[in-house]
C-alpha cells in the first residue's frame, strides 16, 4: 500500500512548474511565480502567459483555505483559465469555495518527496473578467501605451492612475485590453529571464528557451 505524506507550497510549487514547462515546451509561453493583479493586492502563486492567462493556485495540506473565497473572486476577474492545486486535506471543503470553471488538481506527496497529481475536475474557459481588473495588472506608464493603442492617452498622459485605468476600462474592448495585457506580460517575464530582474513576477521560466531554463 502506498502511503502519502503532507505536501506543502514549496513541494507542489515545484512539481507544478515542471509539469508546465514539459507541456509548454518550445512553445511562445511564460511562467511566472507570484504574478501581480489588483494593483498588487492579490497574487497568483503560478501563472503561464501565451495566448490566455492560466493561473494556478497552490493550497497544500499546510495552507489554510481563509483567503481562497476571496482569492477566487480576484483571480476570476483577470485569468482565462484558473486550476486550484490541493492538497488531501482541503479537498473537499476546497471544491465548495471555488467556481465551477476552476480545474482541480488533488496533489499527494510521497516518502520520497516525489508529488503526484490527479484531475478532480476539468474547468472551463471564464467568460466573466472584469476590463478593469484586466488593466489594473498593468503599470502606469503601460496603461499610457494601452490608451496609445487606441489614441486615447492625448490629454491624460499627466491623469493619475486611477483616471487612467478608468478611462481604458471604459472606452476600450475586453479583447483588445486582454490582448495587450498578455502582451505587456510576456515583455516583463522576458526582461526577467535576461536580467534577472524579479519586480513584476518570480521565477520566470521562458518555455521558447532550450529546457526550459528560468531565472529567480
Amino acid at each position: 500500500m502506498t502511503e502519502f505524506f503532507q505536501t506543502t507550497d514549496a513541494t507542489i510549487r515545484q512539481a507544478i512548474r515542471l509539469r508546465l514547462s514539459r507541456a509548454h515546451a518550445g512553445q511562445d509561453a511564460v511562467i511566472v511565480d507570484e504574478l501581480k493583479v489588483s494593483l498588487g493586492s492579490g497574487r497568483l502563486d503560478v501563472a503561464v502567459i501565451n495566448g490566455r492567462i492560466e493561473g494556478y493556485e497552490i493550497k497544500s495540506d499546510r495552507d489554510s483555505l481563509d483567503r481562497l473565497e476571496k482569492q477566487s473572486m480576484m483571480f476570476g476577474a483577470v485569468a482565462d483559465r484558473m486550476t486550484l492545486v490541493v492538497g488531501s486535506r482541503h479537498l473537499n471543503k476546497a471544491l465548495e469555495i471555488v467556481p465551477d470553471w476552476w480545474s482541480v488538481l488533488h496533489s499527494t506527496a510521497k516518502s520520497d518527496g516525489k508529488v503526484q497529481f490527479k484531475t478532480v475536475r476539468r474547468g472551463r474557459l471564464n467568460r466573466d473578467q472584469h476590463k478593469l481588473a484586466l488593466v489594473e495588472t498593468l503599470e502606469r506608464d503601460e496603461v499610457i501605451a494601452l490608451l496609445s493603442t487606441a489614441d486615447l492617452d492625448r490629454g491624460f498622459r499627466t491623469a493619475n492612475y486611477r483616471t487612467l485605468a478608468d478611462r481604458a476600462a471604459s472606452s476600450m474592448s475586453r479583447d483588445d485590453i486582454s490582448a495587450f495585457v498578455k502582451k505587456i506580460l510576456k515583455v516583463r517575464s522576458r526582461l526577467a529571464f535576461e536580467f534577472g530582474d524579479l519586480a513584476f513576477g518570480r521565477a520566470v521560466i521562458d518555455c521558447a528557451q532550450p529546457f526550459g531554463k528560468d531565472v529567480g
